[in-house]
């Protein structure tokens, strides 16, 4: 009898594209005329902007790459999880550029108080990625048994590939890092943002 193979419960990440090159004047955006500031996460080093709202403090600039991100979180909602967008929304709550120098890395770590994140890859590294740790194999496995071939169902750590112009849309809760920049000398830019639902409307009647 022929088997049949079930996954259950996996973590929905989107990878698709902005389909078009930064303009001259959102590159300059990216790389000079938001203000940054050193930040360590746990064991990291990093360079974030000083401000966490760079959509709402440079709306002009940023504000078709704002819409082509909440076009894709709405898609998102309705076609992955299902979601009634007539009633409920996502807003974007916080915004903010990383910028990774070499030698430098973005520690383990995932996004409270958001439902969704996303990431916008302005500047990458060769062969470039964000990695995913699966938490259920990584502090929940009661038996470690000796492998010969590491599986999409054992494997504790899957690496995303990213090129510019990639966005990535994933679960705030879900744990992703950065390795560390190998290069001598090139940076590597992205653009980070949180969730919140809004626009909630009662799907009942108020209590009289």
């Amino acid at each position: 009898m022929k088997s049949m193979l079930i996954s259950l419960f996996s973590i929905p990440v989107v990878k698709t594209n902005i389909g078009r090159e930064f303009t001259k004047d959102e590159l300059q955006l990216f790389n000079t005329d938001i203000p940054m500031s050193g930040k360590v996460n746990d064991d990291s080093m990093h360079l974030q902007s000083e401000s966490y709202n760079i959509f709402d403090n440079f709306a002009e600039e940023l504000k078709d790459i704002k819409t082509f991100c909440e076009y894709e979180l709405k898609r998102y909602l309705g076609e992955i999880e299902g979601v009634d967008i007539d009633i409920v929304t996502l807003q974007i709550t916080q915004s903010w550029l990383n910028k990774i120098e070499p030698q430098e890395h973005h520690a383990l770590h995932n996004h409270h108080n958001s439902h969704l994140s996303g990431i916008l890859y302005i500047r990458c590294l060769p062969n470039d990625c964000i990695e995913f740790t699966n938490t259920d194999r990584m502090y929940h496995e009661t038996l470690e048994l000796p492998k010969k071939n590491i599986t999409q169902f054992t494997d504790v750590l899957t690496p995303v590939n990213v090129v510019e112009g990639d966005f990535i849309i994933f679960p705030s809760k879900t744990l992703h890092q950065v390795g560390v920049n190998k290069t001598k000398d090139k940076q590597r830019i992205s653009l980070s943002f949180d969730t919140w639902p809004t626009h909630i409307h009662s799907l009942y009647p108020p209590f009289k």
